[in-house]
C-alpha cells in the first residue's frame, strides 16, 4: 500500500483500478476499434498475423539452419516461438510509443485516466500475439502433439504475464515518446542491439563458447520469458520456478518505472501533445 501510495501520489492503486474500471467500455471500444483498423483494407486481414511468423520462420530456419547445420525440423519452432514472443516484446516498446499519441484527441476530450490508451495498445499487442500462438500450436500439435495439452494448460497464466509486461512497458514508452519525439529512432536501434544478444533465435549452446556469454544467458529476462513458451510446446515440461521469478522480477521492475512516469507526466501529458 505504502509503494502504491508514492507511486500514484498520494492516491492507492485500487483508486486508479476504479476509474480504469469505470471506463471500461470506452477503452475496451477502442481495442475493437483498433483491431478492426490493424486489419482494415488488408486481403490476408488477421490470417497474415498467423502466416507472418511461420514465414520469416522458414526463411530463418532455413539460413540460419544451413549456417549453423541445425536441423531445419528441430529449429524451426524455437525460431517460430521466439519470433512470436519478440514480436510482442519490441511491439510494446516501439508500437507502445504512439499509444499515447494516438488518443490524442480523447485525451482532449474526456477526463479520463490517460493510462487507459497505454492499455489499449497492450491489449491490442496481447491478443495480437494470442492470434500468432495458434501458428506454433498448430506447428506442434503435427510434430509432437503430446506437448500441446501442456502448452495449453500454462498458457492462460503466460499471457497473463506477457500483457502485465507489455502494459508497463508500452506505459513507459507512450509517456516517453510523447515527451521526447526522437524516441522511436533511439529506441528501435537499442531493440535491435538486443535481438542479437537474446536467445530469440540463437540457441543455448551458441552462448556457451565462454563463460561471459554463458551467464548473459541465464540473467537475459528475455531467456525466461521465451522458456514460458518452449518449456511446455516445445519440449514438453513445465516452465520451472527460475522463469516464473525472473518474469515476475522483470515486471515489477518496469511496473514500478510505469508507475514512476505515469505519476510524473499524467497531469502534464496534454501540455507534451
Amino acid at each position: 500500500m505504502g509503494i502504491s501510495c508514492v507511486i500514484f501520489g498520494g492516491k492507492t492503486l485500487k483508486v486508479y483500478i476504479q476509474k480504469i474500471y469505470q471506463t471500461r467500455f470506452f477503452w475496451s471500444h477502442l481495442v475493437r476499434a483498433e483491431l478492426k483498423n490493424k486489419f482494415r483494407r488488408s486481403k490476408l486481414g488477421i490470417l497474415w498475423t498467423f502466416m507472418n511468423p511461420l514465414l520469416l520462420t522458414a526463411l530463418m530456419s532455413t539460413v540460419f539452419g544451413t549456417v549453423f547445420n541445425m536441423s531445419f525440423a528441430d529449429y524451426a519452432p524455437y525460431v517460430l516461438s521466439g519470433l512470436i514472443v519478440w514480436e510482442l516484446i519490441s511491439s510494446s516498446f516501439i508500437g507502445g510509443g504512439y499509444s499515447i499519441m494516438t488518443g490524442e484527441q480523447y485525451i482532449r476530450q474526456f477526463n479520463h485516466p490517460v493510462i487507459i490508451y497505454t492499455l489499449r495498445s497492450a491489449l491490442v499487442f496481447t491478443i495480437t500475439f494470442s492470434i500468432a500462438m495458434l501458428s506454433l500450436g498448430i506447428w506442434m500439435l503435427i510434430v509432437s502433439p503430446a506437448n500441446v495439452i501442456l502448452g495449453i494448460i500454462t498458457l492462460p497464466l503466460t499471457i497473463l504475464l506477457y500483457f502485465c509486461l507489455s502494459w508497463a512497458i508500452t506505459t513507459i514508452a507512450g509517456f516517453t515518446n510523447a515527451k521526447y519525439r526522437d524516441y522511436p529512432q533511439v529506441i528501435a536501434l537499442v531493440i535491435q542491439a538486443v535481438w542479437y544478444v537474446s536467445p530469440v533465435f540463437f540457441k543455448k549452446d551458441m552462448f556457451t563458447s565462454n563463460p561471459a556469454l554463458a551467464a548473459f544467458f541465464h540473467y537475459n529476462p528475455i531467456t525466461h520469458l521465451l522458456n514460458l513458451i518452449r518449456n511446455p510446446f516445445l519440449y514438453g515440461v513445465m516452465p520451472d520456478a527460475t522463469d516464473y521469478l525472473f518474469t515476475l522480477g522483470t515486471i515489477a521492475v518496469f511496473g514500478l518505472w510505469a508507475g514512476k512516469i505515469y505519476k510524473d507526466n499524467h497531469k502534464k501529458v496534454i501540455f507534451y501533445l
